[in-house]
């Protein structure tokens, strides 16, 4: 009996402590229930603050505010929305990571897929890109971002896979604009232009009054150079389209393209003469002219017109430069310099229009004008290569050689390595007798072109005014190899071989092929008739040198020369008379006032 008591009392204390067991458990599980709560609560007022910072466009603020919410409660779309921020601001890393627990924790939301791809793909990892994509679209084979994505990824490696998605998604959702563009493309690249046009061909008859795949075709038909087909195309869209400019455009190309310059022009005149193309594309069409003049030169016509049409609607700089080197191409060079003016006076600030002008008139050798414009051009761009570069030329041209010397040598400051600047301010310094000063940099010209007859030319001259001789027979030599028809090299060479009297009967061939090339240059006439004088030929040589007095009155040497063969001749007087016409014109003169003061050579 106590046995069955304690039994009974024992099973009345388990069943309280199993009451009271349960009653704190249920205790337990509200709390528990009340913390995740708030927890919760605490997450959707971090997330709210974060979405609000967000929405004003202050991420890394939003991001810290997601995060917070991210501890209280770690959802995938807490994870999401961190990831994206982080993308938004270009922090790849990061995203990337958020973007993968987003996809652990739901790897069926098909939002967080695509962000994960989307980060793959900027992160360069294609492979990794186009699996996210796959995997998309084994759960919606429809689904049409995936499949342009996937197509655009394998583009490179995998072209033709790429074209076979695109056609899955024309058969989808219809001509889509931007999948038609991506065959094109794809298919120019293979080199597939028959294959676009028959998927072209049959799109267009589903769809016959479609433009953009009309337009779609004509391009590609153009590509192809199925021009009857284009054409017979533009024509009939523009029956549906009259007013379309576009379709004038592609006929004009067309026209282009079959060289047909009229019709092309009458195309281009409908967009030229529509307040619907912009300025900048009016330009672009006259220039489509201009670059066609080579073909034809008829183009440059069309060009005139339409910059000239363009010209009464405006006073753009740029329209007057064109219109100035149409000009210059007509060879009308004063119109061309009008309008140059009138582009460098309305674009003060644009160097290259002042290097244009100045490069015309010096062409034109209108030496002074040059100098009178380029003379604010330097101060406007005083560190402008080609502007001191032209300015010292027309200077040089003019014998202010002291002036041009101080704008070549700032030229050849600016550009050591150019050519015409190093030979221009070597021939400057040598009319200015500073001989060292021009071996200097024509020598320097030589190093980067030694095969320059005009520098070779011109260092032998000095070399041979220094009396060296030897470097100046070498180089003249030099150059009569490179060019054994240069007249000006043979003469210069020839003289200097008479002043010296050594190897006349040379002298005298290469004088003569001078003469012959240009028998009324007085330099050339001179020098034939001083070898000579000095074969002791007298007659011939009184005969050309008084050919060159007919072309040059006033040169001292011709009369000083000349003088010299009368001597020889035996009429003193008449000597005497030349040597004093030949002194007044060079009253430094040593030589000949010896001459004139003894009476005699």
């Amino acid at each position: 009996m106590k046995n069955n008591l304690l039994f009974f009392l024992i099973l009345m204390i388990i069943a309280g402590c199993s009451t009271l067991s349960v009653k704190k458990g249920d205790s337990q599980a509200q709390k528990e229930s009340n913390i995740q709560n708030s927890f919760k609560k605490a997450a959707q007022e971090k997330f709210i603050n974060g979405s609000i910072l967000e929405s004003k466009g202050q991420i890394p603020e939003a991001i810290n505010e997601y995060l917070e919410a991210l501890k209280f409660d770690p959802q995938p779309g807490i994870y999401f929305t961190i990831a994206k921020n982080y993308f938004k601001i270009n922090k790849l890393s990061p995203a990337l990571n958020y973007s993968r627990k987003a996809v652990q924790i739901d790897s069926t939301n098909t939002d967080y897929l695509f962000l994960l791809a989307t980060i793959y793909a900027a992160s360069r990892l294609d492979d990794s890109s186009m699996t996210v994509y796959e995997k998309i679209i084994s759960r919606d084979s429809t689904n049409y971002s995936a499949l342009f994505q996937l197509a655009q990824l394998n583009e490179k490696r995998r072209p033709n896979y790429s074209l076979a998605i695109y056609k899955k998604l024309i058969d989808l959702i219809g001509p889509e604009w931007n999948v038609l563009i991506r065959i094109i493309d794809l298919n120019d690249r293979l080199g597939n232009v028959d294959a676009t046009i028959e998927t072209f061909e049959e799109l267009l008859k589903l769809n016959p009054s479609d433009e953009r795949l009309q337009k779609v075709l004509i391009e590609s038909y153009l590509k192809s150079k199925k021009y009857d087909k284009a054409k017979s195309l533009i024509d009939e869209a523009l029956i549906s389209f009259p007013e379309d400019l576009n379709l004038y455009e592609m006929k004009g190309n067309l026209y282009l393209q079959e060289n047909d310059w009229a019709n092309a022009y009458d195309q281009y005149k409908k967009l030229i003469n529509s307040d619907e193309i912009s300025f900048e594309n009016k330009i672009g069409i006259g220039t489509i002219f201009l670059n066609v003049v080579e073909k034809d030169s008829v183009n440059l016509i069309y060009a005139k017109e339409i910059f000239s049409k363009l010209n009464k609607d405006t006073t753009d700089w740029q329209i007057n430069a064109y219109l100035g080197e149409i000009e210059l191409r007509l060879k009308n060079d004063s119109l061309a310099v009008q309008y140059f003016k009138q582009a460098a006076n309305l674009a003060e600030w644009n160097s290259q229009l002042w290097v244009r002008l100045g490069s015309v008139l010096f062409d034109n050798g209108k030496y002074s004008k040059v100098t009178e414009l380029l003379e604010k051009g330097v101060t406007l761009f005083p560190n402008d290569f080609a502007i001191n570069l032209i300015y010292g030329l027309a200077l040089s041209q003019e014998n202010k050689n002291t002036e041009a010397k101080e704008f070549l040598t700032k030229a050849v400051r600016i550009n050591s390595s150019d050519l015409t600047a190093l030979t221009a301010l070597g021939y400057t310094l040598n009319q200015l007798k500073e001989y060292d000063e021009a071996l200097k940099y024509l020598n320097k010209a030589l190093i980067l072109n030694s095969k320059d007859v005009q520098v070779l030319g011109m260092t032998a001259l000095i070399y041979d005014s220094k009396e060296e001789f030897n470097k100046s027979d070498s180089l003249y030599t030099l150059a009569m190899q490179i060019d054994p028809e240069n007249i000006l090299i043979l003469n210069n060479f020839a003289y200097s071989l008479s002043e010296r009297g050594v190897r006349l009967d040379e002298a005298l061939i290469w004088s003569k092929k001078a003469v012959e090339k240009e028998p009324e240059n007085s330099s050339y006439l001179d020098t034939l008739g001083w070898i000579y004088f000095r074969l002791n030929n007298f007659e011939n040589a009184k005969s050309y040198l008084e050919k060159a007095m007919t072309y040059d009155k006033n040169n001292a040497t011709i009369l000083d020369h000349l003088g010299d063969v009368y001597f020889k001749l035996g009429n003193n007087v008449k000597a005497k008379d030349l040597w004093n016409k030949a002194l007044e014109l060079e009253p430094d003169n040593s030589k000949i006032k010896q001459k004139i003061e003894k009476g005699e050579l």
